[in-house]
């Protein structure tokens, strides 16, 4: 290497050189300068004799015009195993770094007069260790750069593949969901000699009244194709109301494009189909996903939109037989039906009287308001039973399941009415978990809001089932029918004659779940109950199979076996 120096011309290359002179002065290097120097970080002394005394690995020879007696440019004409980290040629206020070899090392310089001069740098100790450990941490901090790069993109990969699993996951079948179909009639001749931008707004306008008509009775909007509008009900959660629901819909559908015409805002006509049936649902797609739905009863609801008439809403005889109790429907016969042969159809043309508001044909009144949530009632029991119960305690399930029994027998017998009835029902519910999974229930408060809101229960309903439910968990004496049959349902299971069975099998499951239960105790409380507990309506009492004080007997028997 003599006589010349090593040429730094990739920029990678600069970039490294200059990670690296960084990481070596944060190991407390001195910097000497040629004509004056510094060791201890004090102030700088000048060069004896051309001579540099220091034992720091690492030296940065600053060439300055000012008090020496050389003239630049400054040339390096020789050196000896010194490695340079500069160009060749050294302008005024110009600097090297120099990784000198361990004990001497020196070099030549020279000046624009053509006068040479040689510097020495005489060292202490071994350069190396110093120089090995700073290229170490240099070595060391490059790759966790790129483990970093690396980790980051497979964590993005990682995410895409858990997505991509979380909507196949979500593939689900539905045994029971009506879709809707909607078209515009003559849609196409329409097209041809309407204005784009009035066609676009007046299809808009359409759409945004059925996405808000959707949203109110619950229904999931699926998709638009051209002037065609799909919708079902019963996903993507169970909804045991939706046929009725989705015929609300149609009819909302129908009501809302007669009025449009009467007020001449409008010449639009349109067809609505719905069929009931099992479906499939899932997220169609890479980048965007779609949800989506099929089945053979997709393909039927789009043949009863096909087959109906402008301003009628058709509907097969599966959706008929749900919703025949609540709306005014007219046969049409057996219809052809493209692949299915003959299908019964009927028009919905209303909601019965008694069950509309004045005037209308397609909105609700109370009555028909509370129809709806008993049916709603069913699916908020179904996922409180699988997402508490049988989560947090599956031995329990089975008392939940004589808890509602029994209440739907005092309700019946005690004629309550349907405003009662919705509001003893959940109100059972609800005390029931709360009182016995009373730690689980808090980390599952926020779910079970969630599910009661589906219900859309009025502000004076919610009101009472909060008394309600607050009297029957503090346990004070019943006030009322409601809580009265509440409270009998509650215990009912402790007159049965196989109540023995019954608290075997309960006791078998806590068991299960907690292995350190006392047995003594478990049961000690069953035989406190028994002694205390009473019925409050005269059917409970009638009901019970055996007397409170000979149940008193198998409990004591069960404790001694």
């Amino acid at each position: 290497m003599r006589g010349h120096v090593v040429m730094i011309a990739s920029i990678n290359t600069r970039n490294i050189i200059a990670i690296f002179a960084i990481l070596l002065s944060f190991n407390n290097l001195a910097y000497a300068q040629y004509i004056k120097y510094s060791d201890d970080g004090g102030d700088a002394k000048l060069v004896k004799n051309g001579v540099i005394n220091t034992s720091k690995p690492f030296i940065r020879v600053i060439f300055a015009e000012e008090g020496d007696n050389f003239f630049p440019p400054y040339e390096i004409i020789h050196r000896n195993d010194t490695l340079f980290l500069s160009h060749g040629i050294i302008d005024q206020r110009s600097e090297i770094l120099c990784v000198p070899s361990p004990g001497m090392s020196y070099f030549y310089v020279k000046d624009a007069r053509g006068s040479q001069r040689m510097v020495k740098i005489v060292r202490s100790r071994s350069v190396w260790p110093n120089t090995i450990a700073t290229l170490i941490l240099l070595v060391l901090g490059v790759s966790a750069y790129f483990l970093w790069k690396y980790r980051k993109r497979m964590k993005e990969r990682h995410a895409s593949d858990l997505l991509m699993r979380a909507s196949q996951k979500h593939t689900k079948k539905y045994e029971c969901v009506t879709v809707l179909f909607a078209d515009i009639q003559g849609f196409t001749k329409i097209a041809e000699h309407m204005n784009p931008d009035q066609l676009v707004d007046e299809l808009d306008r359409y759409f945004i009244f059925f996405d808000e008509l959707a949203e109110k009775f619950g229904v999931e909007k699926i998709k638009t194709i051209g002037d065609a509008y799909m919708c079902a009900g019963g996903v993507p959660e169970d909804d045991s109301a939706n046929p009725i629901e989705v015929a609300l819909v149609g009819l909302g559908m129908i009501d809302y494009v007669k009025e449009r015409r009467l007020q001449d805002k409008g010449f639009w006509n349109i067809r609505v189909g719905l069929n009931t049936g099992p479906v499939i649902s899932g997220n169609l797609g890479h980048k965007k996903k779609v949800f989506d739905i099929w089945g053979d009863s997709v393909n039927t609801a789009s043949r009863m939109e096909s087959s109906s008439e402008p301003g009628e809403v058709n509907v097969s005889d599966n959706t008929y037989l749900k919703i025949r109790d609540y709306f005014d429907c007219e046969h049409r016969g057996r219809m052809p039906v493209k692949y299915k042969g003959e299908i019964d159809m009927y028009f919905v043309k209303r909601l019965k009287p008694i069950y509309a508001e004045p005037g209308s044909i397609y909105k609700p009144n109370e009555v028909m308001m509370l129809k709806i949530q008993i049916l709603k009632i069913t699916d908020f029991e179904e996922d409180i039973r699988k997402e508490i119960i049988r989560k947090n305690g599956g031995g329990m399930e089975k008392i939940f399941s004589m808890m509602i029994q029994s209440l739907d027998m005092l309700s019946r017998a005690n004629h309550l009415t349907d405003e009662d009835y919705v509001v003893c029902r959940i109100s059972a519910i609800l005390s029931f978990v709360q009182s016995v999974f009373a730690k689980e229930y808090k980390s599952d408060a926020a779910f079970v809001a969630e599910k009661l809101s589906k219900l859309r229960l009025s502000s004076e309903q919610m009101e009472l089932v909060l008394k309600v439910v607050t009297n029957v968990i503090q346990k004070v004496e019943p006030q009322g029918i409601i809580e009265q049959v509440i409270y009998d349902a509650r215990y009912s299971y402790l007159s049965r004659a196989d109540l023995g069975s019954v608290l075997t099998q309960w006791f078998e499951a806590e068991q299960e779940k907690n292995k350190h239960i006392s047995k003594k105790d478990w049961y000690a409380q069953q035989k406190y109950l028994l002694e205390n507990v009473k019925y409050y309506t005269e059917t409970a009492r009638r009901m019970a199979d055996v007397p409170f004080a000979n149940q008193i007997e198998i409990i004591e028997i069960l404790v001694a076996a």
